[in-house]
């Protein structure tokens, strides 16, 4: 169902770009060749989808800025992804090839147990969306108070207790998996 344009006041709907091209648009032209591209990198359907499914939601919350060329954007984001990805896979393999051929004493083990945990943390506090890696930051290395963040960035002490549960829940998922390997490797 086509509508007229009233003029430059009428207000676009969200889910039209300012050169009258729509989400669903762009999604039905790019998916398939952002997630070709993808593909061919990893050689992992899955990631690529997950890939491809993190473009255009980046690309969701970033609509309303001007794209001069959304087909660049768009693999420009998802090659952007797809390099954090395989930096990501490529820690995995160092954590699971690593070899020690003599035993280790029971102190240097925890070390680097210890210091493959924190990595692993760092880790997930860089995959952390912007706004939560600050609050976490600020919370957990700056030693700031829930009331003194929420008045420095401006937002309520709520929403910065949410951030700091949100990043606290991401990094004991990613830890469970990292204990595991840690365990497999050292037992």
């Amino acid at each position: 169902m086509e509508t007229k344009s009233t003029g430059p006041s009428r207000p676009r709907t969200i889910l039209q770009h300012e050169d009258g091209v729509t989400f669903d648009q762009v999604y039905a032209k790019y998916w398939k060749p952002l997630l070709q591209t993808a593909f061919r990198i990893l050689k992992d359907e899955q990631a690529a989808e997950d890939i491809v499914q993190d473009t255009f939601i980046k690309l969701w919350e970033h609509w309303n800025m001007p794209h001069t060329n959304i087909k660049g954007w768009l693999f420009t984001t998802s090659y952007h992804l797809v390099l954090k990805k395989l930096k990501q896979l490529q820690s995995v393999e160092r954590i699971g090839l690593a070899n020690f051929s003599e035993p280790l004493a029971g102190e240097a083990d925890e070390l680097i147990q210890a210091s493959q945990l924190q990595f692993a943390v760092e880790a997930c506090v860089d995959d952390l969306p912007k706004q939560c890696r600050r609050v976490y930051t600020m919370s957990r290395h700056e030693k700031l108070s829930i009331k003194h963040i929420a008045l420095e960035l401006g937002i309520s002490q709520k929403t910065v207790e949410y951030h700091i549960s949100t990043a606290l829940r991401r990094i004991r998922q990613r830890i469970s998996g990292a204990i595991l390997i840690l365990l497999y490797l050292f037992l």
